[in-house]
């Protein structure tokens, strides 16, 4: 299953909306982003020809450049310096702050090594309906790095989610059901319950024939939540409506809710 990481603000921060930007910073970041670009590519170069002279030279000289600049701006646009700016949120703060957000950002990006630069910019409303989807845990949203363990991370509510190897080519609607059993219920057991701590309920036992595509249906549909209070603890597939014999269940058919909001007779003691 996926794992939620601390990466949302390990280096990360959007420039604070009410804090205008300095014609100068503006400057520094497009000639920082220019460079840092060459620099990756530069780098990336080396990996695939690392016997060139010709790369091996451009990657000297830009790695002499980077670190001219880190030593320039490092007490503006550094680690240290942009944690106690307020005009540099933590993306985190700058989402619940925000939220849902409306004007075109960047993320930017600073570590020990390199000082602040845009690393995911969002420029139009196509984007920022993305990352609002992201957040309303409608959709999930690549992340530009990585979890700890190399592998894919993604947005969601407002979190960072690291993919386990085996879920690397997931689609995002699998994305989305697994998000939502990290974050809320847990997840899927025996009988179509969903959670712990409950026994299957007597009408999971039709149910148990509800295919796999109709419950990602379902839960995506409802959200990880009881369709009929909300709740996010101790939820079953049940079965709205009885089936015509030889029929499958389809999305219509089938409810996510939780145990105490099961019909009467699907109680089990």
């Amino acid at each position: 299953m996926p794992t939620k990481t601390g990466g949302l603000d390990s280096g990360n921060f959007v420039h604070a909306p009410e804090s205008p930007k300095s014609a100068a910073f503006s400057e520094y970041l497009d000639f920082a982003d220019r460079l840092l670009h060459q620099w990756r590519a530069a780098r990336e170069a080396a990996d695939r020809l690392p016997l060139s002279p010709e790369v091996g030279q451009r990657k000297k000289e830009l790695d002499a450049l980077v670190g001219d600049l880190a030593d320039s701006f490092r007490s503006h646009y550094g680690l240290k310096a942009c944690r106690q700016d307020p005009a540099f949120l933590p993306v985190s703060r700058f989402f619940a702050r925000y939220r849902p957000v409306r004007a075109p950002f960047s993320i930017l990006h600073c570590n020990l090594e390199v000082p602040l630069h845009t690393v995911l910019a969002f420029r139009d409303q196509h984007d920022l309906a993305r990352v609002n989807a992201a957040l309303c845990e409608d959709a999930p949203l690549r992340w530009w790095q990585s979890g700890p363990h190399d592998r894919p991370c993604y947005l969601f509510g407002e979190s960072l989610w690291e993919l386990h190897e085996s879920e690397t080519g997931q689609s995002d609607e699998g994305l989305v059901v697994l998000f939502l059993q990290m974050s809320g219920a847990g997840q899927r057991h025996g009988n179509g319950r969903v959670g712990d701590g409950y026994a299957g309920s007597a009408a999971m036992r039709e149910a148990d024939f509800i295919e796999d595509d109709v419950r990602r249906v379902v839960w995506r549909r409802s959200r990880g939540r009881c369709a009929k209070c909300g709740a996010r603890e101790g939820l079953e597939f049940n079965l709205a409506r009885p089936l015509r014999p030889g029929h499958r269940a389809a999305p219509d058919d089938v409810e996510l809710v939780c145990r105490g909001c099961l019909p009467e007779g699907s109680r089990q003691p």
